[in-house]
Order: C-alpha cells, then sequence, then structure tokens
C-alpha cells in the first residue's frame, strides 16, 4: 500500500492541559505530539467549517467511517485519500504528513543557449587553458566597458 506517515509537531502543553499532565511537565514546557492521518484530516475539516457528515457525503462515506478514520486512527485507502485531498484542498503529501526533501530550483535557462553550450565546453579544459580563457574575457570586457 503506502508507507505510514507521521510528524512530530511541538506544541505548547499550556494549550492542552491535558498533555501537560500526561506528560507529568509544567504547563510551560513543550511536548512532542505525533499527529495522524485523521488528526490532519478532522484539522482541515474544522478549518473548511465541515461537519462530519458534510465530508463524509462530499468523499461518499458514511459518518461513522468517517468518524473511524478521525478517531480511531484508521488509515484510508490510497483512493480515499485522494478524495480527502480534493475535498479539503490539500495535498495527500498533507494528509499523509510526508515532508519530502526540498526541491532544488531549476537551473536559470540561458539566454543563448549557443553561447552557454560553449561556455560549458571550456569547462572540458585543463586548468591552465580555463584560467587563460577567462583572463582574456575579463580584459575584453573591461576594455569594452571603459570605451563605453
Amino acid at each position: 500500500m503506502y508507507a505510514r506517515c507521521q510528524v512530530l509537531e511541538l506544541i505548547p502543553a499550556a494549550r492542552d492541559p491535558t498533555l501537560a499532565s500526561m506528560a507529568g511537565q509544567k504547563s510551560s514546557k513543550k511536548v512532542l505530539v505525533q499527529e495522524s492521518i485523521g488528526d490532519r484530516i478532522r484539522r482541515l475539516r474544522l478549518a473548511h467549517g465541515l461537519t462530519q457528515q458534510q465530508l463524509a457525503v462530499r468523499v461518499g462515506l458514511s459518518r461513522r467511517m468517517l468518524a473511524y478514520y478521525e478517531i480511531q486512527g484508521g488509515e484510508p485507502r490510497p483512493d480515499l485519500l485522494v478524495k480527502f485531498a480534493q475535498v479539503l484542498d490539500a495535498s495527500v503529501d498533507t494528509l499523509t504528513g510526508y515532508q519530502g526533501s526540498p526541491r532544488r530550483p531549476a537551473p536559470p535557462r540561458p539566454e543563448n543557449p549557443h553561447l552557454w553550450r560553449r561556455l560549458k565546453r571550456i569547462e572540458e579544459l585543463p586548468l591552465h587553458d580555463r584560467k587563460t580563457i577567462l583572463k582574456m574575457i575579463d580584459a575584453m570586457a573591461d576594455a569594452r566597458r571603459k570605451t563605453g
């Protein structure tokens, strides 16, 4: 199926006295809480102002099954996760708590691909030749800048 993903979230124990008493800590400390898929569905449902019944109808489930996912920690099938994501205006990654590695931005596209290819060929040259070519480019650019 799919990997079970859970997010560890730091929340102030002062917001939830139950957590503070369960952790045996003062209310000013922070407690680690694991948020399940059901917790995320419930949080997003409430953020959209939907009742369990309204969300269940939109997804095509019974209210009892939705309550099971939210409260008992059942994990919806992948096709249901997609429906939940569509109705709750979230991604499946958000619902499952997946936090992949951040994508590197694509390298900028050169304005002149022909020039770019030729510059890439310079990288293949020995270090001494590369330095010579770069000095020539700098000298020509400086001369151009001085003349105007």
